[in-house]
């Protein structure tokens, strides 16, 4: 298994609204078939390093690289402007421990 944390800076001029409504269920429906297993988000509020993280399960670190590759990742990164004033930090990496 693996996760891709999604980082949003302090300051970011943020529309949950939208990203909870649009921008995540297009993450959802775009990468599924590429071994997306599920999401969460987190809001950190206006005084955290990051205001707003998301954490993308997959099932391993090359279904995230597979997905990274395909036109679907450059159309979620197009609509980050619909949602957010800067862009996102991707963090990929590999679970090596759970509880």
């Amino acid at each position: 298994m693996a996760e891709t944390t999604v980082l949003y800076p302090k300051g970011t001029k943020f529309n949950m609204d939208y990203y909870l409504s649009s921008h995540m269920p297009l993450v959802g429906n775009s990468f599924k078939s590429k071994g997306l297993k599920g999401w969460k988000v987190l809001d950190f509020g206006s005084e955290a390093e990051y205001c707003v993280q998301a954490t993308l399960e997959w099932d391993s670190q090359k279904s995230f690289e597979t997905a990274a590759a395909t036109e679907e990742m450059k159309k979620i990164m197009d609509d980050v402007p619909n949602f957010s004033d800067k862009q996102p930090m991707l963090i990929p990496g590999i679970v090596k421990g759970t509880m």
